[in-house]
């Protein structure tokens, strides 16, 4: 694998469609409701569409799963998985901290995950091996206790939801910070060293994929709610900044609703 030539794409890929979206925040854009009732706009649509162009023309041989236009040959050694907007409601809301999610599989494992956030100009880019922010190595925290950490999360109401609601009432007492500074700009926070626990309850494919990459990179613990590594869906994604704290963190939430 020529990782190397891939972070260049991956970075074209972040700048293409990073100056895109960032000429339409802030303005007033038509918001349709998806089946699951989540908000979509045009700019999520032909920001996929876009970078699906860039792949089909430089990797025509490699697949591609998109949020907002599906699976293609995702049968390939090399697959892309597109978010072109995660964290829509707060781009319709004119703030800053939603991103691009880009990953990269081989053969279904997650080798390289960047996380764009145009308006902000933050970067993250993960190789499994590294991370960095703007091109310059993350420091995560070394916290190992419970008491005092920021937790963060996309929708607190969903952690009780479909989690013990009883573990995460004791998580977010716990904490002397907790906020839904949530969506990947959450993972962001975590890899930088300004968070200490980002939860999330439910996740689909386009949005963990770009993550899990960037979070081994900086070393940071990751596993879904119980504690195993069935990531995804309603088994969530629960990353610490050391494992010391995710064992911690694990033993109050590993008990399903």
């Amino acid at each position: 694998m020529d990782t190397e030539s891939f972070k260049v794409f991956i970075n074209e890929l972040a700048d293409l469609s990073g100056e895109y979206i960032s000429k339409s925040f802030g303005r007033k854009i038509n918001v349709d409701l998806k089946k699951d009732s989540s908000p979509v706009t045009e700019i999520d649509r032909n920001t996929e569409l876009m970078l699906r162009e860039a792949i089909h023309k430089k990797f025509p041989s490699h697949g591609i799963i998109g949020e907002e236009y599906g699976n293609e040959n995702t049968d390939a050694e090399f697959v892309w998985v597109l978010d072109p907007i995660d964290g829509t409601k707060s781009f319709i809301s004119a703030v800053p901290l939603f991103g691009t999610l880009i990953g990269l599989m081989r053969n279904s494992k997650p080798v390289l995950g960047l996380i764009n956030h145009p308006v902000l100009k933050e970067r993250i880019l993960g190789d499994c091996n590294t991370c960095l922010f703007n091109g310059k190595a993350v420091s995560p925290s070394d916290k190992t206790e419970l008491e005092g950490i920021t937790l963060l999360t996309s929708d607190s109401r969903h952690c009780a939801q479909f989690h013990n609601p009883d573990g995460w009432r004791k998580l977010e007492g716990a904490a002397s910070i907790s906020r839904t500074w949530g969506d990947c700009y959450g993972y962001t926070l975590l890899c930088r060293g300004y968070a200490h626990v980002m939860c999330d309850a439910i996740l689909e494919v386009w949005d963990f994929t770009a993550l899990l990459p960037a979070l081994e990179g900086a070393g940071i613990a990751y596993s879904d709610w119980r504690g195993k590594s069935e990531i995804g869906n309603k088994h969530g994604l629960v990353a610490s900044c050391t494992r010391e704290l995710h064992e911690k963190v694990i033993k109050l939430l590993d008990t399903e609703v």
